[in-house]
């Protein structure tokens, strides 16, 4: 199978990161160097603009300090063509665009890039808010309609609130037919999605030699069928919180590890390997979608201390066309190695240029 290729990343003013622009082979690009040295955020960097997705809650704090706006562009090889990626980043502003066209974060292909982090535990110890964005993040990639329809539940959500906030019991039949709506498409979606997500992680988590199978289940507040007379059921306590109590924005992925949930019952051994085998699921799935092999970014490799999880890792990232692994030690069999240091990549083999120079 053919995959995705990130010939070249170009950034300015992106966090610690200095400007320049950095190409990379096919095969396995390993990037070493002390904590703090911009390895996890190139990789950020190249996570967003490859979906255009960001985990932060303010884009500023994506922007070096002392600057207004920063900048990341990608050259990338998709579906048999060349595109330009472009970010553009400011206070409370993202502007994507490809070829030069302005466009939204989901008319980006949906399968370019997997990124593995240390922090992916806390889709197993972390609050249910975790959880659904994960769900929700990755059939977005997978459909851009469930992206919409999720976009347009949460702004019917909140309009919702604001009605309860107020008083407005009159007014709430004008959202609660369109929350109906939505929020039923929305489960419905994410049912069909969790057939092959849930056989996808039971796999990897045998793989990575779990003796106990992980299930993956929705821990739903009410059901596609049920959920106008549940709205109905609950508008007193509603009106009292001033929130919406019931629908798809209240689940849960529930995460189960032998007969137990795993977020209260898993060991952290458990729960690192049950986020690789999330993440494992995440390519596979998006692999099928599209026909094609995403981009892996792993971040730091050598945080993990077990060998049959970094074996895990590094063979992972072996058998996609490309991958890009950080960590404090050089990665075994890259094809390019890079010495991170102050925000600047010094290539070890002459097939790279160094930021910044």
């Amino acid at each position: 199978m053919m995959g995705v290729q990130l010939s070249s990343l170009s950034t300015l003013n992106y966090r610690n990161l200095a400007p320049g622009t950095l190409t990379f082979p096919a095969g396995v690009t390993g990037v070493f160097g002390e904590n703090g040295a911009g390895k996890t955020n190139l990789l950020e960097a190249a996570y967003l603009a490859l979906t255009g997705l960001t985990g932060v809650t303010r884009l500023e704090q994506l922007v070096q300090s002392g600057e207004r706006e920063a900048y990341v562009r990608a050259d990338v090889q998709q579906g048999g063509s060349l595109s330009i990626r472009e970010v553009g980043l400011g206070r409370g502003r993202r502007q994507l665009k490809v070829d030069g066209v302005r466009v939204r974060t989901g008319d980006l292909p949906g399968g370019s890039a997997v990124w593995i982090r240390p922090e992916d535990s806390d889709l197993v110890f972390g609050p249910p808010a975790g959880r659904r964005a994960y769900l929700d993040a990755l059939l977005s990639r997978l459909s851009a309609r469930h992206g919409q329809q999720l976009a347009r539940y949460d702004r019917t959500v909140s309009q919702r609130n604001a009605a309860l906030r107020a008083g407005e019991d009159w007014a709430l039949h004008v959202w609660d037919d369109a929350l109906v709506k939505l929020g039923a498409d929305i489960m419905l979606f994410r049912r069909r999605a969790l057939g092959r997500l849930d056989e996808l992680a039971r796999e990897a988590n045998a793989a990575l030699g779990s003796l106990k199978p992980l299930t993956l289940t929705l821990s739903e507040s009410t059901t596609p069928e049920t959920y106008a007379q549940d709205l109905a059921s609950r508008r007193a306590e509603e009106l009292a919180r001033g929130a919406t109590v019931t629908g798809p924005h209240r689940d849960d992925l529930t995460l189960t590890l032998g007969e137990f949930p795993a977020s209260e019952y898993a060991s952290r051994g458990e729960g690192r390997t049950i986020a690789l085998a999330l993440r494992r699921a995440e390519l596979e799935l998006l692999s099928e979608k599209f026909e094609e092999k995403p981009i892996l970014l792993i971040d730091d490799f050598t945080a993990e201390l077990d060998p049959g999880r970094r074996g895990f890792l590094l063979d992972l990232a072996a058998s996609v066309p490309q991958a890009i692994v950080t960590g404090t030690e050089r990665a075994p069999g890259a094809v390019l190695t890079l010495r991170a240091h102050a925000g600047r990549f010094t290539a070890e083999t002459p097939a790279a240029l160094e930021v910044g120079a």
